[in-house]
């Protein structure tokens, strides 16, 4: 006999009267075992969130903290990695069109409700978001080293900036490139540049906290966003990283070598510019770092000017 699969379902429905009808129609169904979990408004659907691993979202409209097309992106808002299904009394297209533009896997009226239909709109609303996670993924995510992107590192760089600014809170922005990476691949080839650029972003994302954003950059070039710590923790976390990446070899064919990084530190309060400025800086004070011997960490200072980059 085939297992049965199990899916932990979050029923956001104020009408104890439609959630029993929901329950009713599921257990009907023999392919999938259903635990519904109710809740009548969008505050106990956020404390339901923080204790529960769910599966998908049933989405009534019309709740007591929200009401109307309103409530999809209310409930995006509190988890945008769970497929939303909405089920309303509301009988219109329009409306089910505006729910997938707020956010929506799938939109079903109550009327039209039975056990087969419900669970094949919640077998696919899964399968259709995990595939726009996939997409979502691939598009701020470098392929090589899973790392983010440039193109999101900007982005959330740039909100990260005008937060910090309007608050007055530290930030940080750490360049770093690996030295001599272009002999790694005259020596040894590609394929081990590659395990050499893989390895550096593990290593990277071991050493920085959760709140902190570690990119590739472009080449052998990565940038770490840092906010809310002040510089004497900004250069022990560089010089942590500097410390791990040439303390840990690279294997390869049987054979074993070191490498090492190059680091530069811009801060917040030096930059009287924007952050793409404080990005600028942080270049300047990785090349005065390889211009120095490499292998070491710099810190930007106003004396320190574009043209001084050795490119």
């Amino acid at each position: 006999m085939k297992d049965v699969k199990s899916l932990t379902i979050l029923v956001v429905e104020d009408n104890p009267g439609d959630f029993d009808l929901i329950s009713e129609y599921l257990s009907d169904v023999s392919w999938v075992s259903y635990d519904l979990i109710p809740c009548a408004s969008l505050q106990q659907a956020k404390e339901k969130l923080l204790v529960n691993t769910l599966d998908a979202v049933l989405l009534d409209l019309s709740l007591p903290d929200s009401t109307g097309i309103g409530t999809v992106s209310n409930m995006r808002s509190l988890s945008d990695r769970l497929p939303i299904i909405v089920l309303t009394g509301i009988d219109n297209d329009e409306v089910g069109e505006q729910s997938i533009q707020q956010g929506a896997q799938e939109y079903l009226a109550k009327n039209e409700l039975n056990g087969r239909l419900l669970s094949r709109v919640i077998k696919y609303a899964i399968k259709r978001k995990q595939m726009d996670l996939k997409l979502e993924k691939l598009a701020i995510t470098d392929p090589l080293t899973e790392l983010y992107n440039r193109r999101y590192f900007f982005e959330r760089g740039w909100n990260e900036y005008v937060r910090a600014r309007r608050y007055e809170h530290a930030l940080a922005v750490v360049m770093m490139d690996i030295d001599y990476f272009k002999k790694v691949n005259d020596v040894y080839g590609h394929i081990c540049g590659d395990k050499v650029l893989v390895n550096v972003a593990n290593l990277l994302k071991k050493t920085v906290r959760g709140i902190d954003l570690v990119s590739r950059f472009g080449g052998e070039e990565f940038i770490v966003l840092i906010p809310e710590t002040e510089l004497k923790g900004v250069q022990l976390l560089a010089e942590r990283m500097r410390l791990e990446v040439a303390d840990t070899p690279i294997e390869h064919n049987g054979k074993s070598f070191h490498i090492s990084i190059s680091i530069g530190i811009a801060m917040i309060d030096a930059n009287n510019g924007d952050f793409e400025g404080m990005i600028n800086q942080a270049d300047i004070a990785l090349y005065k770092a390889k211009d120095k011997g490499r292998n070491r960490v710099e810190l930007y200072d106003s004396g320190l000017h574009d043209d001084y980059l050795p490119r």
